[in-house]
């Protein structure tokens, strides 16, 4: 790790965590012109100081000195959006792909890899034979909700952890990450956006990663078209869609798009277009519904609800396991576990230690012995 890109990773850092050159120079016992200086590049920068920034900023070290990640795959955002609106999707994307190589070079998990065959599809019929075929290497009911859609997406070699980066933050981002172990797709999806958004930002990252795009970063607006027409049969399949709308024969369109949007945990514009798209409803009927945009209590009034397993702040079920168990196995310590678990687990829900194996036992006899 150079001196500049330490300095650079540092003042995004500081800056994510809206602290100032002053306070974090007072918590860790510098000046303000010695962060500075670091920020700029032009003062090394000690073990015990660097020790002291990660606390200090909430990072991990390694998330400062590991070789930086490749450029961010995609930015689901509002072309208007200010640049600003990256910075902390970027750090998080850093932090928690320097977090993923971490727990793969320690043995914690093997990256589960990628179909090499996919290709980002040229038309609507490959999105959708895409999203069919990767349905079915899930296992289960291939045309029925995906309530668990980050696990299904570990599964398919996509770690995903859902944060809080602002309302008017970036949707999200994924990047590949190179290890001994393989690749392994790393997505970052912001929390503060809306249920329904949250699932299509992650379908649409999981298309990127996928798809084997994650270097082009000057994808044409057609294959952008392409993943994320991939990304909603992935998350409502034409067959699903067409059962639950049959389902509700009898009941009042908007109502039956209410039930196709909180059977597939869709917002109310995806539900209308998926249904437009299979030609359950025909352009007029379209857009009538898009006008008809139903509040919380009209879902309720129907007994439906929309929900999400992207909370405030989630992770892969298969990730956090494998951490807790490389803690109960002493692979990793109380406060690291507790610092890439991102808070899911508090220290006194820890498992407890498992008992040391007779191999274990026997080495450390044999290293007291020597001394």
């Amino acid at each position: 790790m150079d001196k500049e890109e330490l300095g650079q990773r540092l003042a995004i850092a500081r800056e994510v965590a809206g602290m100032t050159q002053d306070s974090v120079g007072a918590a860790v016992g510098l000046d303000r012109t010695a962060v500075g200086l670091i920020e700029k590049g032009t003062r090394n920068v000690k073990v015990g100081e660097l020790l002291k920034l990660a606390e200090v900023l909430g990072r991990p070290v390694a998330f400062f000195v590991e070789p930086a990640i490749p450029a961010v795959v995609s930015r689901r955002q509002s072309p208007t959006d200010s640049h600003e609106t990256t910075k902390s999707l970027d750090l998080e994307l850093q932090h928690f792909a320097s977090d993923v190589r971490e727990m793969v070079s320690m043995g914690v998990f093997t990256p589960s890899g990628r179909d090499g065959d996919a290709r980002t599809p040229r038309t609507v019929k490959q999105a959708e034979n895409a999203a069919s075929r990767f349905r079915r290497q899930l296992g289960g009911d291939p045309s029925g909700p995906l309530p668990g859609l980050s696990d299904a997406c570990e599964k398919l070699g996509l770690y995903l952890l859902a944060t809080p980066l602002g309302a008017q933050g970036a949707d999200g981002g994924c990047v590949e990450v190179e290890t001994d172990a393989g690749v392994a797709g790393v997505a970052v999806i912001n929390s503060d956006k809306d249920a329904g958004r949250r699932r299509m930002t992650t379908a649409h990252e999981l298309g990127h990663w996928l798809f084997g795009d994650a270097y082009d970063t000057n994808a044409s607006l057609e294959a952008e078209r392409m993943v994320s027409a991939f990304a909603i049969h992935f998350l409502a399949p034409r067959l699903g869609v067409e059962r639950v709308w049959q389902e509700v024969a009898g009941w009042p369109e908007p109502d039956r798009a209410a039930k196709v949007a909180a059977e597939f945990q869709l917002s109310w514009s995806a539900a209308i277009a998926q249904l437009r798209n299979l030609n359950l409803v025909d352009f007029e009927q379209y857009e009538l519904l898009m006008g008809k945009q139903p509040t919380r209590g009209d879902f309720l009034r129907l007994g439906l609800q929309l929900r999400s397993d992207l909370g405030s702040v989630s992770l892969p079920t298969g990730f956090v396991a494998a951490c807790l168990d490389a803690y109960a196995h002493e692979t990793l310590t109380a406060s690291r576990v507790l610092q890439v678990l991102r808070g899911t687990v508090s220290s006194d829900e820890l498992p407890d230690l498992a008992p040391a194996s007779a191999e274990r036992w026997h080495a450390a006899f044999l290293g007291h012995s020597r001394r």
